[in-house]
């Protein structure tokens, strides 16, 4: 038996990479099993490699997300003289998202969300901390055998798994090839968006069964990632409807632009774009999805906010860009065009080599420093001055960005937010980027009368206004079926811009009917609504509804599911909606704290039940005492906001310490 750190019992080996091993295990102490990584013994001599491995131990202990693997000690092991640093985790038991792929075949677009978007709650939490994972790929995403998702190696540029991934014959680490930001390519620092990035690619191949660049080395891939769009990923996915194609084209190239300004900014952006994705909704970046024929090849607009073209907008913008992704590959496919690409590809080549260079040097440089572990906060700058905001930034030891935003609330050339957010903890150098206020910017709503809902969202997407969603119906025997009626605001009026107006278009004329006919009305889509604008949605087409509060994890009041949707009943009939009573929460991961300190992070998750203490569980380790070692229900599982949770508290026990058998 080798006995690890004179308490964990070291078993069979569970997976391998470039710089570490991994192992299942036994903590003797408490009686779980738990998994130990391990540095490798020939890189163990390095002292550079031991200090990386110290760091990741360190920022993924100060990580606590039921969506993280966790991280429970550390310490080192001498073998053959030699002191080997090992890392103890939690034991995952389930796949990791490339052998899912692999095994199971390529996921749909609705998988992938579902997947991936606790993947974004683990990496918001990360950047929160001013942790980046700078490695985000399929082989570091785990689904548990209970269907929960972890994410694994975090805050560590390290030597990489996977044979892609080494991108110079030298020691210079930069991240796995195929999912690598166009900024490390190029040598320049990792913020949270390059994890976007490389999620963005994750999805990609999640969906299509192949990564968005392929070539025969890495530093080919790494010229693609810098140079090269992408072909869109709706192109290889089977049975999709225009719509759906563009919600999922516009999902992954957004996160995948080639600048970080033009990605989602936040991983809690994406996150909220994914679920939209999941339940079939519109997303925020498929209402800008919207190019010209005569721009350069398609790309499309990240950091969206939720106020642009409706979802009707969205549905014409899906047939145009159809049309113009393939004006886009046929102009690509002409001789011309392709020896032009050629020698611009040679030019760039070069121009990547130095960037290659410059990161070489730039993460050797950053692997000698010693590593300084002084965290700075960032101040809440919201409302200040530009200036004052850059200043004071800027004297903390931060470097300062500026982006601008339209805002009828912030006074012009005044902070609207920072991202990072305020009371994010970031090392000295780290960027901040200011979004400053450049005034209400407005606009004149022009006249909608007589268009198609679809022609409407296009014609106020252009001017920078949206198309309220709940078109309203009304018969009418002048204006033709489908066409607008009247608007409000009316035409001419001011507006800011990102405002929305709403019309009213004409059902026809009003049917003639006799005593033996009736009126037919389709039940509409609600799901995702609020059952306010549910039943006035209900009301406008002459039927009632009957709510039903079932218990959910979503916001109270949401439409959950609608019976008979999509099918054809009679006017004034009653239409039976499920909505959420928003009884229904996430258990956090209590482990470890006192009583006092798991009931104030229950309740901050808006618990309001009992806890319960149950049998203590025995331990040699008297820090421990008093100290949650076990809890149900689990972490991650759904439970009541009122249920009831037991907790199981350490106690001291000499008796734990003696050698078993004694």
């Amino acid at each position: 038996m080798t006995l690890v750190g004179d308490r964990y019992e070291l078993k069979e080996s569970i997976g391998t990479g470039g710089m570490s091993d991994v192992y299942a295990a036994t903590d003797t102490l408490l009686g779980r099993e738990i998994a130990i990584k391990m540095l490798k013994v020939d890189m163990a001599r390095d002292e550079n490699f031991r200090e990386r491995f110290r760091r990741e131990a360190q920022n993924s202990a100060r990580l606590n997300h039921p969506n993280i693997v966790a991280v429970y000690d550390t310490g080192s092991y001498n073998v053959d003289g030699i002191d080997v640093p090992f890392i103890v985790m939690e034991r995952v038991n389930g796949r990791n998202l490339r052998d899912i792929v692999r095994e199971d075949g390529v996921l749909t677009p609705e998988e992938a969300a579902r997947f991936l978007y606790p993947v974004t709650l683990a990496l918001q939490a990360s950047h929160d901390a001013g942790i980046i994972h700078r490695d985000v790929k399929p082989a570091n995403i785990m689904v548990t055998n209970t269907g929960a998702v972890k994410v694994m190696d975090f805050g560590i540029a390290r030597a990489l798994d996977d044979s892609t991934a080494q991108m110079t014959q030298t020691s210079a680490v930069i991240g796995t090839a195929q999912y690598l930001s166009p900024e490390q390519a190029r040598g320049k620092p990792a913020d949270g968006r390059s994890d976007i990035y490389a999620l963005g690619c994750v999805m990609y191949e999640s969906v299509t069964g192949r990564p968005p660049f392929e070539g025969e080395t890495p530093f080919a891939v790494a010229y693609q990632h810098v140079q090269e769009d992408p072909e869109e990923p709706s192109g290889f996915i089977a049975d999709l409807t225009p719509q759906q194609a563009v919600n999922v084209d516009s999902v992954i190239l957004t996160a995948m632009a080639k600048h970080p300004a033009d990605r989602y900014q936040t991983a809690t952006e994406m996150g909220e774009d994914l679920q939209r994705l999941e339940r079939g909704a519109v997303t925020a970046a498929a209402r800008t999805h919207v190019t010209d024929p005569s721009d350069a090849p398609t790309t499309v607009s990240g950091a969206v906010p939720a106020a642009a073209a409706g979802a009707a907008g969205a549905g014409a913008a899906s047939a145009s860009d159809e049309t113009r992704y393939g004006q886009h590959r046929a102009e690509n496919s002409r001789p011309a065009n392709r020896w032009l690409k050629w020698i611009a590809a040679l030019l760039a080549l070069v121009a990547l080599g130095f960037g290659v260079a410059f990161a070489v040097d730039y993460f050797r440089q950053n692997e000698e420093q010693p590593i300084a572990e002084t965290m700075i906060t960032v101040p809440d700058v919201t409302g200040m001055s530009r200036s004052e905001a850059q200043t004071m930034l800027i004297d903390l030891g931060f470097q300062v960005e500026i982006a601008h935003a339209a805002s009828s609330d912030v006074e012009e050339n005044h902070v609207i937010r920072s991202n990072p957010s305020a009371g994010s903890q970031l090392r000295a150098g780290t960027q901040v980027t200011l979004t400053v206020s450049s005034g209400s910017e407005v606009v004149s709503v022009p006249d909608l009368t007589g268009m198609s809902a679809q022609q409407a969202a296009q014609v106020l997407s252009d001017a920078g206004l949206q198309l309220d969603q709940n078109l309203q119906e009304e018969n009418s025997s002048s204006v033709g079926q489908g066409q607008i009626i009247r608007q409000s605001p009316s035409a001419g009026t001011e507006l800011a811009v990102g405002s929305a107006v709403s019309v009213v278009v004409s059902a026809g004329p009003v049917p003639t009917t006799t005593e033996e006919e009736e009126v037919m009305v389709r039940i509409p889509s609600l799901v995702g609504m609020s059952s306010q604008a549910a039943q006035s949605t209900l009301d406008s087409l002459g039927l009632s509804a009957r709510f039903t509060p079932i218990d959910s994890n979503r916001p109270e009041g949401e439409v959950i599911s609608v019976e008979g949707e999509g099918t054809e009943v009679k006017e004034g009939s009653t239409v039976n909606i499920q909505i959420s009573n928003g009884q229904v929460m996430s258990m956090p991961d209590i482990r470890r704290m006192t009583p006092d300190q798991a009931r104030s992070a229950l309740t901050q998750a808006g618990w309001a039940g009992q806890l319960e203490t149950g049998a203590p569980i025995p331990t040699g380790a008297l820090v421990d005492e008093g100290l949650i070692g076990g809890f149900t229900p689990e972490a991650g599982a759904e439970i009541r906001r009122n249920s009831t949770i037991t907790v199981r508290l350490w106690e001291f026990d000499a008796a734990a310490l003696l050698p078993s058998g004694l």
